[in-house]
């Protein structure tokens, strides 16, 4: 009997529900500029808005893995997809900067689910071989939904306001919390899809729960060097990485002098670029991986992917042509997304039987990279207005991120 594929299917129905999950959060870097006019914000203030989400998406990382080890994927995400949803929608109704920044922080705790527990119900689906690529395409659906983004919320905001982007965005969630509902199930032997010798398969390639390691403790694991090398990656990478997803926009109408419309079109590139970046990324480790000690391929996928994102920016900055330094920019952002199906790989072996806590963990230091990043840039625009200081800091960080992951060990476990 040929093996079933249900887990193929697994990993795509995790791409979409990342791609309405991104949809959600890209958009508001649209209406950002026409938000900021309404409302009077200042640069820090509007930088602000922008963190407060990654903050709130922060806290909720490793709390929602814990949960995700524990309980599964599937309900946690049915009712993430809700709320965060809702919440979408309820930005159309803010009315000031504190019912901005609480809406904002609510959202991004429930969107703070997604990203842990896939990686939760990853390790319950995807034998080790193929986890690199399972990553790969699922971070590669946020970077679409990320890509479609500012050209669909441009138009939406032409029309019919800032506030209309909000809803029409938000009405998306329904149908990725209906069927990620009806197709996911917790493990491989409760779906009825699954037959005997995809069954076989899945758990040749997973040490069977008896067989593995005991669940490491939290002392344990905040003791591993290659823990806290493995967070100051993430934080790194995310702090140059964030930059796309907030002020790009902006950057590219205030300091390069494009119109919305075109602006959005470059906008939205290192997100499409980031399909093909996570994709490739996570098909190379997992191929390097077979030919080369698995440590190696990753450590050489990840350090040669970051140091190129460095240069990158570099001559994207000091491009005098608008157009050519933004593709150059949006260039650097997907010398970063080839790394990441590395690093949630090795999150995963880090953390062992708590592969969804450290998970979580790891995006968490991600997110507090996107806590900081928004508003840094924000103070250094109101001191400076100097866009370059930052993207200079922005660059050495990740640089810094690249000669990190020299420490980072994938194959064995913090405790």
């Amino acid at each position: 009997m040929a093996p079933s594929r249900v887990r193929h299917s697994i990993v795509l129905l995790a791409l979409f529900v990342n791609l309405i999950c991104y949809t959600d959060r890209a958009c508001v870097s649209i209406a950002g500029p026409k938000m900021s006019e309404e409302f009077g914000f200042s640069p820090s203030q509007m930088g602000l808005v922008y963190s407060t989400f990654f903050l709130a998406y922060a806290l909720g990382q490793t709390p929602w893995g814990i949960l995700a080890d524990r309980f599964g994927a599937r309900w946690l995400i049915t009712l993430a997809i809700l709320g965060w949803s809702a919440f979408t929608g309820l930005t159309a109704a803010a009315w000031s900067l504190p019912s901005l920044l609480a809406i904002r922080f609510l959202f991004g705790t429930l969107e703070a689910a997604l990203s842990p527990s896939v990686a939760a119900a990853f390790q319950r689906w995807i034998p080790v071989a193929e986890r690199s690529s399972a990553f790969g395409f699922f971070l590669g659906g946020g970077r679409f939904g990320g890509a479609i983004t500012p050209a669909i919320a441009a138009s939406v905001l032409a029309l019919f306001g800032w506030r209309a982007v909000f809803v029409v965005f938000a009405s998306l969630g329904g149908a990725a919390m209906l069927v990620w509902h009806w197709w996911f199930r917790n493990s491989p032997a409760e779906h009825p899809r699954v037959n005997t010798a995809e069954l076989a398969h899945i758990q040749a390639g997973i040490a069977p729960r008896g067989e593995a390691p005991p669940r490491p403790q939290w002392r344990d694991l905040l003791r591993s060097s290659r823990l806290w090398a493995l967070l100051a990656v993430a934080f790194g990478c995310t702090f140059l990485w964030q930059f796309y997803i907030t002020w790009f926009p902006t950057y590219l109408q205030q300091n390069r002098g494009l119109a919305l419309r075109e602006s959005a079109w470059y906008a939205g590139l290192p997100f499409l670029l980031g399909v093909f970046a996570t994709w490739l990324g996570g098909l190379l480790t997992d191929a390097l991986s077979r030919r080369i000690h698995p440590r190696a391929a990753r450590t050489l996928v990840g350090c040669v992917s970051l140091a190129s994102a460095s240069l990158l920016l570099s001559a994207g900055i000091w491009c005098a042509d608008a157009r050519l330094a933004a593709v150059l920019m949006a260039s650097a952002a997907f010398g970063v997304d080839v790394f990441l199906g590395a690093a949630w790989t090795s999150a995963l072996d880090i953390g062992g039987r708590s592969g969804g806590a450290v998970a979580g963990l790891m995006n968490a230091a991600s997110n507090c990279a996107g806590f900081v990043s928004p508003a840094f840039l924000g103070w250094v625009l109101e001191t400076w207005n100097d866009w370059n200081l930052f993207l200079v800091i922005a660059a050495g960080i990740n640089a810094a991120a690249a000669f990190l992951w020299l420490f980072v060990n994938p194959r064995r476990a913090a405790a």
